[in-house]
């Protein structure tokens, strides 16, 4: 018996499966964050820039930003204008290779991400919050192995 929240797949290979319910549950995942975000004035994308800039601890070029993005996003020049304008990220040319433009989060934009960190703990428990940690460590695992073959 199928359980109520269960996604009905047709016959699937086992790779095709598992695929299917990676991605699934990654948008369940996904539109739950981006409620939090919403919720603080932000799009998902711009929390992640912002938790990027804070976390580096130095200001970055917008290659460096989406190299460390979760998801592609081909426009992370347009996100960093947005966020500018609004206060919550500054820029500056590099010294060395004025074509460089380096991004930094404002003391503002800190202020946005910062409160916003014990929420996104709340709701990471909350979804995986029926998986033991040595379920969590293994399933850690077997999708960092994932990201390390793009």
């Amino acid at each position: 018996m199928r359980e109520p929240n269960e996604i009905n797949l047709p016959q699937l290979s086992l790779h095709e499966e598992v695929a299917t319910r990676i991605q699934w549950a990654a948008g369940v995942v996904q539109d739950e964050l981006s409620r939090l975000a919403k919720g603080a004035g932000l799009s998902l994308p711009q929390y992640r820039v912002l938790r990027i800039l804070r976390d580096a601890g130095e200001p970055l070029s917008c290659s460096e930003i989406a190299e460390r993005m979760i998801a592609r996003d081909p426009d992370i020049t347009r996100l960093v204008d947005k966020l500018e304008k609004a206060g919550l990220v500054s820029r500056t040319r590099s010294d060395q290779d004025r074509r460089v433009v380096r991004s930094a989060i404002t003391d503002k934009g800190r202020g946005m991400v910062t409160p916003l960190d014990a929420r996104m703990e709340r709701l990471h428990t909350e979804l995986l919050g029926g998986l033991a940690y040595r379920q969590l460590r293994e399933l850690s695992q077997r999708l960092g192995s994932l990201r390390r073959r793009r």
